[in-house]
């Protein structure tokens, strides 16, 4: 379904057409952009909360130009179309700074572009905006404050992990402290922290520059992801001179983050040492808080929840309800929380939220707007890291820390859906595997 038109946009000049495209994603607040080649045009799609959204379609004619006009933009030679190839450049809309990065892939039907949005403003969610909340934002923010440790934030693609890092490095208020960090790419500016671009042409890799910022006297260094065993055993190396360390990982939860640092080879009573807290998060739409609704519960919807959730066992339904409660609390700020506004008893689910069909002008009518995590955060314990030097079993290291206060990242998100922040099909859209005991 096209969500955006131009009519005659391949009329254009190649360098309309391009500002006519990428102007269309950034209104959008799209943060992938593709221009793909079929055999008679070229289709141009957005990701879009996620989704996936079509946009102008190119007649297959302006390709040539249209490729050779961004290959200029982003300093990537032109001529030899079966390589593949990366580049980025600046762009300007609307009093705002964005860096596109570009990938270039050969098809059989032509160059296939991608381009990575990223808004060059500052950060300015804080971490609780970006959707942590109760005791588990408590963790993070004690973290954080600590003057050594391991804190990964882990997850799949396209999970936030790079905006949560930032938003966590902008939180800390101690002026006093040395923040750098070791990134590939950089992809957000923190205004308080001392941020290298890992440069693949030159000897500026992980290796040599973990070496110089282990030197320099820093109290934080940030690591952009965890992608090898000497990255892994430098970092916990850093950790042992008294630094705090924060870098991430793509795995699919929390618990699968201490069996993939083992599968790297990586001593287990290291790791135990080290390791303070593990966020494990995804991205899921965010209900547009002008045009929301909520609806009364119908018996197959409300069969599909506590089927999935296990509500129909009365302790998992006290276990929802009160986690409601706490959840209502934090967001208000309150001591006491009114009945009217839970959507659950100690019994039942009442109410859930749900997009409006039509929504409004502030979502330009998707019922969404922007996206949230939902996350599970484990925390690091004197259990917790028995289990880690025995190489217990995932399952064993999940119930301890659902013991121990975890909230399994499902569970977040269907305290989400009765908060108002998401829907029950976006929840259900992440079970295709998870731990929810």
């Amino acid at each position: 379904m096209a969500i955006y038109t131009k009519d005659g946009v391949g009329k254009l000049p190649a360098n309309q057409i391009l500002s006519t495209v990428i102007e269309k994603g950034l209104e959008a607040d799209a943060n992938f952009i593709h221009l793909e080649p079929m055999n008679d045009l070229v289709r141009v799609k957005y990701r879009v909360a996620g989704s996936l959204v079509s946009g102008p379609e190119i007649p297959k004619k302006r390709l040539k130009s249209l490729i050779d006009k961004i290959k200029s933009l982003a300093n990537i030679q032109t001529g030899n179309l079966d390589l593949i190839s990366g580049g980025k450049f600046k762009y300007s809309f609307n009093g705002q700074g964005f860096s596109l990065r570009v990938y270039i892939m050969p098809t059989i039907n032509g160059e296939k572009v991608t381009f990575k949005v990223q808004n060059d403003a500052p950060i300015s969610d804080t971490v609780e905006q970006l959707g942590f909340w109760g005791s588990g934002l408590q963790t993070i923010e004690q973290a954080v404050n600590l003057k050594s440790g391991l804190i990964l934030v882990t997850g799949p693609n396209d999970s936030g992990k790079s905006k949560t890092i930032a938003t966590l490095l902008e939180s800390i208020n101690d002026h006093s402290l040395n923040v750098a960090t070791l990134e590939d790419p950089v992809e957000f500016k923190i205004s308080r922290a001392n941020q290298t671009q890992i440069n693949h042409k030159t000897n500026l890799n992980f290796k040599n520059g973990i070496k110089i910022l282990s030197k320099q006297d820093n109290d934080i260094i940030m690591l952009s992801e965890l992608s090898d065993s000497t990255t892994i055993n430098e970092a916990l190396d850093i950790v042992t001179h008294k630094k705090l360390v924060i870098s991430s990982l793509n795995v699919s939860s929390a618990v699968e983050t201490i069996t993939r640092l083992l599968d790297y080879g990586i001593s287990p009573a290291s790791l135990a040492y080290a390791l303070r807290i593990i966020i494990n998060q995804r991205l899921i739409k965010r209900l547009c808080p002008d045009c929301k609704q909520y609806v009364i519960l119908d018996k197959a919807t409300s069969n599909k929840i506590n089927e999935l959730f296990g509500l129909n066992n009365p302790t998992n339904m006290r276990y929802i309800h009160n986690l409601e409660v706490e959840y209502n609390q934090h967001k208000l700020a309150e001591k006491k929380v009114g009945s009217k506004l839970l959507s659950t008893t100690e019994t039942k689910i009442k109410k859930i939220w749900v997009s409006s069909p039509k929504g409004c002008l502030s979502c330009s009518h998707t019922g969404f707007k922007g996206r949230i995590a939902v996350a599970e955060i484990l925390k690091n314990s004197p259990e917790i890291e028995r289990l880690i030097i025995t190489k217990s079993k995932d399952l064993l290291i999940n119930k301890q820390a659902v013991r121990e206060g975890m909230v399994n990242y499902l569970i977040d998100g269907l305290l989400k859906v009765l908060i108002g922040e998401t829907t029950i099909d976006e929840v259900i859209s992440l079970t295709k595997s998870s731990y929810l005991t």
